[in-house]
């Protein structure tokens, strides 16, 4: 039986009268603008863990028998639904494989969740930078001959986290990444939130967990249409992690108060991409996503090297591309995910039309003829590593004050300084402040360690 039947079977059969939270009595009362913005029937379908419903932090009825039928879908060794994002996924899969000191590779474009994780678990992070591609402003895919190279100088390295597909849509060699990391008994974790449709449609790519990696956490409001914050996280059949320490890990960060319409909705979402009509509507979306990239005029390039089709990152050669961001907010009421000098990046999923594909191509049509700002020739974009004192652990627990940022370099940093989105950190707490994240801190204050 699935969660969703069993609420619908519960308003069928049984007319209990429940003294349990949540308190406004599964819509009984519902305030006003509540009702207005979230609706009814949200309110109607919010539970708590009553007398057969069973426990997201225990299961063992109607969710374990949930659990059990997406990971069959998924084809892993288990499968958790997270009601709190892809970032407690990662943190959990954190605390699952490592403890105080262990040394953890992680590339540097993770996500701050990353840092989380560090705070919490006490590894120690050795961070290595994937190749930048500064025509475009982003970083590229990690290579097995990256890996190799960090394995080596890090032999004695408990964990490797890496980000594939990227924000941008680069993908990562996960497969030769996982062979390297079994032959020296490393868990690779793979931060896969924007690739929740890889198990579903044909991609350049396969799933991380069919590649060998022993985790990887997919976030299934990203592209495959569930409402924000529903995400899975997966143990592949050859990880050597078992279930129980991912649920323990899970137990430790969580509410005990889950969402039951979230956890509808991810049921909802994955049986759903793994239907016919599911995988009709993901095959759909790429043709028109490709019909859209055929309508472009020349002056229009778009990024193709290894791209995941859902992330389109674009610009009109020879502008600066916030200069044709700003022109499709104010003039043509079009927002993009993201943009920069480099390039624009426009995030398409389950929810996206011809209609609104057909709009985009007509605006960049338009702003192609147009007189705007030409991108100067830049010199290569350089980032280096900062210098770590502190794992991020032992900053956490340093006591801090707040300078003027003018005086900040050369300081300990006690706050990371991240850049939204997608939410890769510049600076972490126990890194020294130099030149470089100088540049990145646009505030004029800032907290660093005594």
């Amino acid at each position: 039986m699935s969660l969703i039947k069993k609420i619908k079977d519960y308003y069928k059969k049984n007319k209990t009268y429940l003294f349990t939270t949540p308190s406004h009595s599964q819509g009984n009362f519902i305030i006003p603008v509540l009702k207005e913005i979230i609706g009814k029937n949200y309110f109607k379908n919010d539970f708590s863990e009553i007398e057969g419903f069973d426990n997201l932090r225990e299961p063992e009825g109607v969710i374990k028998k949930l659990l059990n039928d997406i990971s069959k879908i998924y084809d892993t060794k288990a499968t958790f639904m997270l009601t709190n994002g892809s970032t407690s996924g990662i943190v959990a899969a954190m605390l699952a494989v490592l403890k105080t000191d262990d040394k953890v590779i992680i590339a540097r474009n993770c996500h701050i969740s990353v840092y989380n994780g560090l705070v919490l678990s006490g590894a120690r992070p050795v961070w290595f930078l994937p190749e930048f591609d500064n025509n475009w402003g982003i970083y590229k895919g990690i290579t097995g001959a990256d890996i190799k190279k960090q394995i080596a100088q890090n032999p004695d390295a408990k964990a490797l986290i890496i980000t594939s597909p990227t924000y941008e849509g680069t993908f990562s060699e996960i497969e030769d990444i996982a062979k390297l990391c079994k032959k020296k008994n490393i868990t690779l974790i793979v931060d896969e939130a924007h690739g929740a449709l890889l198990n579903f449609a044909h991609f350049k790519v396969r799933p991380a967990i069919q590649c060998g990696a022993d985790i990887s956490i997919q976030s299934l409001h990203k592209t495959a249409g569930a409402p924000n914050p529903c995400a899975v996280l997966h143990i592949s059949k050859s990880s050597k992690i078992s279930a129980e320490s991912i649920q323990q890990a899970l137990n430790l960060i969580n509410t005990t108060s889950p969402s039951y319409p979230m956890m509808c909705a991810i049921e909802g979402t994955v049986k759903y991409l793994n239907s016919q009509k599911g995988k009709k509507h993901i095959t759909k979306l790429f043709k028109i996503i490709d019909d859209f990239k055929k309508t472009l005029p020349d002056s229009v390039e778009i990024y193709s090297n290894n791209n995941d089709i859902t992330k389109i990152l674009l610009k009109i050669k020879g502008v600066n591309s916030l200069a044709v961001a700003e022109l499709l907010n104010n003039k043509f009421n079009i927002e993009e995910e993201f943009s920069t000098d480099e390039a624009l990046l426009f995030i398409t999923g389950i929810g996206t039309d011809s209609k609104k594909l057909k709009a985009l191509q007509k605006a960049l049509k338009k702003i192609s003829k147009m007189r705007i700002d030409k991108r100067e020739d830049q010199s290569t974009l350089s980032y280096s590593l900062p210098q770590m004192i502190y794992t991020p652990a032992e900053a956490y627990k340093k006591n801090k004050i707040t300078i003027d940022a003018n005086n900040a370099e050369g300081k300990i940093s006690a706050e990371a300084i991240v850049k939204y989105p997608p939410g890769i950190p510049v600076l972490l707490p126990g890194e020294v402040i130099d030149l470089n994240s100088m540049f990145s801190i646009e505030k004029s204050q800032i907290t660093i360690c005594e």
